[in-house]
């Protein structure tokens, strides 16, 4: 039975795992709700605990929550929806890896292994998707600036014609 305020939480992450970013449409069907806090540690249903995930975050996640030696030593999973999570982790654009900037990043990438072959992949084509989306855009921008000139030369074309009709000597 779906969780009541699954279609919410669908909707304000965006049909997007708040752990590892993929989506719907590249996994091919809804994704899971996990609750960040586990029930199994006291936590609730409440909306801000509720995170939209892919089945393997999930299962990776599972019902870890740290207790105090963990937090002691950072080891805690980012909660997407309160975290800053670029302050933690980084990708490294040319290979696709996440590497952690704090030990919480390091953890965090580890316990949900972000770095699973398939999701390097996903976030190299997502990197190539983006270029090509910006090459288009130039591409576009560089038509647009040259059907302007097209245009200047064609009217500057017509008007040099008028003047040549205008002042041919009459036979």
């Amino acid at each position: 039975m779906r969780h009541p305020a699954f279609e919410t939480v669908r909707e304000r992450f965006q049909r997007t795992c708040g752990y590892c970013g993929v989506t719907e449409i590249t996994v091919g069907g809804e994704l899971t709700l996990d609750h960040y806090r586990p029930r199994a540690a006291g936590g609730s249903d409440d909306q801000d605990n509720l995170v939209y995930a892919c089945v393997r975050c999930n299962q990776y996640k599972g019902d870890f929550w740290p207790n105090s030696i963990d937090l002691a030593h950072g080891r805690r999973v980012l909660h997407p929806g309160a975290d800053d999570i670029a302050s933690h982790v980084v990708t490294d654009e040319d290979t696709g890896y996440l590497h952690g900037l704090t030990p919480t990043g390091v953890f965090h990438i580890a316990l949900l292994r972000l770095n699973r072959p398939q999701l390097v992949t996903h976030r190299l084509a997502q990197r190539l998707q983006r270029v090509f989306e910006e090459k288009i855009r130039l591409l576009e921008q560089q038509n647009a600036e040259l059907q302007k000139t097209i245009s200047a030369q064609e009217s500057y074309q017509k008007l040099l014609k008028a003047q040549a009709t205008e002042h041919r000597p009459s036979a």
